[in-house]
């Protein structure tokens, strides 16, 4: 109360907040603040700008909006709410809706929230919470993405070739500079998700810039010949610029493209041995695959190419928060159309 008088005597005089600070032992910017917050600035006769402040009044207004328990924001807006809800069920983590939302809609303040909101909703047991509505839309409590925080320990041997002649002459090494930088889109990165007893598989192959997603349903065996063949096949509407050059790890499953091509001017590089750590994109998108959609020990012959189709949508209708809420599928059209324009 003190302070707050001294602060109206201080403004009354046409004083600093620098020079009010000083004398009631504050730093200058916790006074410019409460100012800021109570005051209100009045004209002169002669144009003069002056402030003023009232102590009472701050004090009640501060009180005002200290007032407990406050009404959540998706409580309080019902749109808000339904949003969130829907992205929720599509498994969306509350840091990619929060991200989204401020993409989707960066003219409208009121579609916005915070990831912590989100999670806080969440965790907030009792009928008439998120998560029990997010349940009746569910029917689940596994809302949400998680997953291991610690690292595993990279293998002494890693780095050394191993007997894999189609390896001769691919290795990452050789691989151009351009694919480290992600400005430049059309290098991919692939892998296998190895379905249940190790007969299927779904192939997964991830643009670097955009992180769009390619799949391949393999239901039944996934040889060298037949993996390649549906690589073919998975990106033969792809040109030159839009499919520069593919990283996959050791498998014998590539073993053909020593003597096939995947496309023409396309060039497929292999990691280190024990190395999935040269593929980040891709091994982030198959650990999302296996969280969201297909759980370990899934057989993908039981798997239509119907729901692999929707899978695929899914991912690329998902935001991303590395891309600014916007989706793989909005940044690929985005790099693809301004290489045509500049071509």
């Amino acid at each position: 109360v003190e302070d707050r008088v001294a602060i109206e005597a201080g403004c009354r005089v046409g004083d600093s907040a620098r020079a009010i600070a000083q004398k009631i032992n504050r730093h200058h910017s916790v006074v410019a603040r409460e100012i800021t917050r109570n005051g209100w600035k009045i004209v002169d006769e002669d144009g003069t700008e002056q402030l003023r402040y009232n102590a009472h009044n701050a004090a009640v207004s501060t009180a005002g909006r200290m007032v407990r328990p406050k009404l959540r924001k998706l409580d309080e807006s019902p749109t808000l709410r339904g949003v969130v809800v829907d992205c929720l069920a599509r498994r969306w983590s509350p840091g990619r809706i929060s991200a989204w939302l401020e993409h989707a809609f960066s003219d409208d303040e009121s579609m916005r929230i915070s990831h912590e909101a989100i999670y806080s909703a969440l965790y907030i047991q009792g009928k008439g919470s998120l998560r029990a509505e997010l349940e009746e839309v569910m029917k689940t409590k596994d809302v949400l993405i998680r997953g291991g925080s610690t690292r595993k320990r990279r293998a002494r041997n890693a780095g050394v070739l191993t007997g894999r002649p189609w390896i001769k002459g691919a290795e990452i090494t050789h691989r151009s500079p351009e694919a480290d930088d992600r400005a430049i889109p059309g290098h991919w990165e692939g892998d296998l998700v190895i379905g249940k007893g190790g007969k299927s598989a779904l192939i997964t192959l991830v643009e670097r810039t955009s992180r769009y997603t390619l799949l391949g349903h393999l239901p039944d065996e996934h040889s060298s010949h037949t993996v390649v063949a549906t690589l073919q096949d998975m990106v033969k509407d792809l040109n030159t610029e839009q499919l520069k050059t593919i990283t996959w790890d050791q498998g014998a499953e590539m073993a053909v493209t020593a003597q096939v091509q995947i496309n023409d001017g396309c060039q497929v590089f292999f990691c280190e041995p024990h190395s999935p750590w040269q593929r980040p994109t891709n091994e982030n998108t198959n650990g999302e695959i296996r969280r969201r959609f297909y759980k370990k020990g899934t057989d993908f012959a039981t798997v239509t190419p119907e729901h692999v189709a929707w899978v695929q949508n899914e991912l690329n209708e998902t935001p991303r928060q590395i891309l600014g809420g916007a989706t793989p599928r909005e940044i690929l059209n985005e790099l693809f159309k301004r290489g045509a324009s500049t071509a």
